[in-house]
């Protein structure tokens, strides 16, 4: 290829990656939606606002799975309350501290959870075999009592089961307008 060659091929090819790259960052962020030949002929009018939009997020098995209001309203809620008192030490998909809690709703119950997350320590002395267990195999590491709500532990909960599945840095929710 002659010099001139590519002088006049190398920028048309990095504008060529620029959109490429922006293309997959804003389908990643949900920000694009990928469009089809086929969805041409059948696009619909948006909503005038947002809160005419549908939540959405990805389950464990990647599908999708509807929220109400209130269910994203819990989760934004577990979210900021997550943040606040369990990240120092837990993530949901990794193991920090103490273990990651994806998939913690099928490992124990609602109500044994609501008492580990109020007084850990009062459930290991109970000699509660699950709550024993999880002490010796994080090192003995004591696990705080926390002064929160039912309510705001449920939200915890809502949040963490938003988040299973889900690589550490993505979100938990796309607005879809239909």
């Amino acid at each position: 290829m002659s010099h001139f060659s590519l002088e006049a091929v190398f920028p048309l090819l990095v504008v060529l990656l620029v959109f490429l790259v922006g293309g997959v960052f804003f389908a990643a962020t949900g920000l694009l939606e990928p469009f089809s030949m086929g969805e041409a002929a059948q696009t619909s009018t948006q909503p005038d606002s947002l809160s005419q939009a549908h939540l959405t997020a990805l389950d464990s098995t990647s599908q999708i799975v509807a929220m109400t209001p209130e269910q994203a309203e819990a989760v934004a809620a577990g979210d900021a309350l997550f943040k606040g008192n369990c990240a120092q030490c837990h993530a949901v998909n990794d193991v920090v501290v103490g273990p990651a809690l994806s998939g913690l709703a099928k490992r124990r119950p609602e109500k044994w959870l609501l008492s580990w997350v109020k007084n850990s320590s009062k459930v290991v002395a109970s000699g509660d075999e699950y709550a024993v267990r999880i002490f010796n195999q994080y090192g003995k590491q004591q696990m705080p009592s926390f002064q929160l709500s039912d309510l705001e532990i449920r939200q915890i909960l809502a949040y963490v089961k938003s988040e299973e599945g889900w690589a550490s840095a993505a979100g938990n929710a796309v607005a879809v307008i239909n």
